[in-house]
């Protein structure tokens, strides 16, 4: 994926940010972010928090014309097993866009409560941002791993679309006005993963400034 000018995670580079998966220890907290959509991509993100603080994002559904039932059906395959034991810690939290419906349904089918995301999108971005950067210890504060999707969208790859959230990060830019001057806006094409990747981030690190 080519990346375009204006960037908003222009600092996002491939040989830092995206790795090999690895055995995550079930000691790590996991954390679940959801973007809803049905003609759009319906993005499932499966965070994994180590002891220091870092993201890892480890699995993802990306994809459309599915219903959120079915999107949970699919996402209990990957968690449980036939008897309905869970193979994986369960979520400390599922953060979700602001679809009332859809929360509904998904709480219903996994049994599990949601939690409305902080949608405040400047916020979240540079919440983001400062994740990206590496810290003292050489490395960032937010991985993705390598192909964490589970099913890859044909018809989104018949449409030269991205296919997951790592598709969507080059071509995530700002959005600019009649002059060329880039706006605090964003561009809203293919950012579903972007949306999902900021509600968790924005729920893990704006924590206090939501419940102010």
């Amino acid at each position: 994926w080519v990346s375009a000018e204006g960037q908003v995670y222009a600092g996002f580079d491939d040989a830092v940010h995206l790795l090999d998966p690895f055995p995550i220890p079930d000691s790590w907290p996991r954390y679940w972010s959801v973007d809803f959509g049905y003609t759009n991509p319906f993005v499932l993100q499966c965070w994994a928090e180590d002891p220091d603080g870092r993201l890892y994002l480890y699995r993802e559904i990306y994809r459309t014309r599915r219903t959120v039932d079915e999107h949970a059906a699919t996402i209990l395959d990957h968690v449980t097993t036939g008897d309905g034991t869970w193979r994986e810690p369960r979520p400390a939290a599922v953060v979700c866009d602001h679809d009332a419906e859809g929360r509904a349904v998904l709480e219903r089918e996994l049994n599990l409560d949601t939690t409305p995301a902080h949608k405040a999108v400047t916020e979240g971005i540079q919440a983001v941002q400062g994740r990206l950067k590496v810290a003292g210890d050489g490395k960032p504060r937010l991985f993705l791993f390598k192909d964490a999707v589970v099913e890859r969208d044909p018809e989104l790859v018949e449409a030269k679309r991205p296919v997951c959230t790592a598709d969507e990060i080059g071509g995530y830019v700002w959005a600019r006005d009649r002059d060329g001057r880039e706006r605090d806006q964003v561009e809203k094409n293919d950012d579903h993963g972007m949306d999902a990747k900021r509600y968790l981030v924005a729920h893990l690190d704006l924590a206090e400034k939501n419940e102010v």
